[in-house]
């Protein structure tokens, strides 16, 4: 009995660490969600360096990574401006702080039906293994996801996931590697995000997977990193415009100008949060259109 009161004076004490943000539903106009029937849309929020994706139409929203924990009240705001009340998928590409960092406060602000990830804690994150004693203790249910699996969701928005594999030789510590990499379908409209892979998952996806990889859109790995975005891989999945979401650029000198050459050679247009602010993208599931705040 002690050790039960224990772990819960452990969650409030956790709770209590990071934060609960109160909003105030009056206290602002709210983006009322203008999607079309058939309508689906992705956004990329400008959360700094990170990635936090909001997938969405009338009936589903998915959030897809929470970006960093500095910029988590910055996530929870926009996503309350945006009318979003509850997700019914919350997916976390890999555990790494800049797309794991505001998951805390997204559990403790939104209703969260279903927890995705790779299953792979990270040892250097306290946010982390938080999250996995919120797993182990039964107060948080996740379903591991990896090469293979689908999930489906209303109005025909169809994941596939693509990576990691079971057997890709790449050790848990390599976190960049073992990021979920999945594939949207809606429609004729398809978009792969990527997470933080770099060349070798690339490489072992094109092997793998050949012109199957091809998107309509691609949701650039790694922050626009050097160590992603092959030729080989961009040629593979042969994108009509890629999206890179990142920021702090004295610190990570993201995106790369190598990276940028070589979209720029292939004539893959690119869209980038620090540069363009918030992107998003609008598809009835053939066209497709791109905001952006800047």
């Amino acid at each position: 009995m002690k050790k039960f009161w224990k772990f819960i004076l452990t969650i409030i004490i956790t709770v209590a660490a990071y934060g609960y943000e109160a909003y105030d539903f009056g206290s602002e106009a709210h983006e009322a969600i203008s999607l079309l029937q058939g309508q689906l849309e992705v956004k990329l929020l400008d959360v700094g360096h990170g990635d936090a994706i909001l997938l969405r139409n009338q009936a589903v929203a998915i959030l897809v990574d929470t970006g960093d924990y500095k910029n988590s009240d910055i996530l929870v705001r926009r996503l309350k401006t945006l009318g979003v009340r509850k997700l019914d998928a919350l997916i976390i590409t890999h555990h790494h702080l800049d797309h794991l960092g505001g998951v805390i406060k997204i559990l403790n602000n939104f209703d969260v039906k279903n927890f995705y990830d790779n299953g792979i804690v990270n040892p250097q994150s306290e946010i982390s293994k938080d999250v996995e004693k919120l797993i182990l203790n039964g107060i948080l249910s996740r379903q591991i996801l990896s090469a293979g699996q689908k999930l489906e969701f209303a109005d025909n928005i169809n994941l596939k996931f693509l990576a990691p594999a079971s057997k890709n030789g790449f050790p848990e510590k390599d976190l960049n590697n073992n990021s979920l990499v999945f594939k949207l379908q809606y429609g004729e409209f398809s978009m792969l995000f990527t997470g933080d892979i770099e060349a070798k998952t690339e490489n072992d996806l094109v092997s793998r997977y050949g012109k199957k990889l091809q998107s309509t859109v691609l949701k650039v790995a790694h922050h626009g990193s050097s160590t992603s975005s092959t030729y080989n891989f961009l040629k593979a999945v042969q994108p009509q415009l890629a999206l890179i979401s990142c920021g702090d650029k004295e610190k990570y000198n993201h995106p790369n100008k190598k990276v940028l050459g070589t979209f720029e050679y292939l004539q893959i247009p690119v869209k980038v949060t620090s540069q363009n602010g918030e992107i998003t993208l609008r598809t009835d599931g053939e066209k497709y259109q791109i905001m952006t705040d800047k």
